[in-house]
């Protein structure tokens, strides 16, 4: 009787175990194999990501957290932009901001950048954890963001 039932466990343990997309790319990020991206893609369709977002800035031990927020925020917000994206509106109202301006202009300048607020939802949110290594590569791809588009 025992070897039955030990059959029967094999069985159902050998074909019973298939991965959603979900765990196939927290298997694959911890191996950090070659199909991560394909994974990442079933993972982003899963979720019904709407943000055309390079996940290729996203550092790999963080993707799958990023695109489950990035789903939380796009149903609040909608489609969010890429990084640099807006690091580059944030850098052009920052310096608006740091020049005198007119009443008028002061609430123009406030009404776009809630409006930027709102598309760069997912670059708000700041984690208070972070090593000094991880807040100099984060600083690092600000520059390289702003270097790039000729704005420092």
């Amino acid at each position: 009787m025992k070897v039955k039932h030990f059959f029967i466990l094999s069985a159902v343990l050998l074909f019973g175990c298939g991965e959603t997309p979900e765990v196939e790319a927290r298997r694959d990020m911890g191996g950090m194999r070659n199909d991560v991206i394909p994974s990442m893609e079933r993972v982003k369709d899963s979720l019904h990501i709407k943000s055309n977002y390079d996940l290729s800035t996203v550092d790999e031990k963080n993707k799958l957290e990023f695109m489950e927020s990035l789903a939380d925020i796009e149903k609040n917000y909608g489609e969010q932009w890429d990084f640099c994206t807006c690091v580059i509106k944030n850098d052009s109202i920052n310096k608006a901001f740091s020049q005198p301006v007119s009443d008028a202009e002061f609430d123009r300048l406030v009404e776009r950048s809630d409006a930027i607020g709102v598309k760069c939802q997912a670059f708000l949110v700041q984690s208070p954890n972070q090593t000094p290594d991880e807040r100099a590569m984060h600083q690092k791809k600000v520059r390289d963001c702003l270097k790039e588009a000729g704005v420092k």
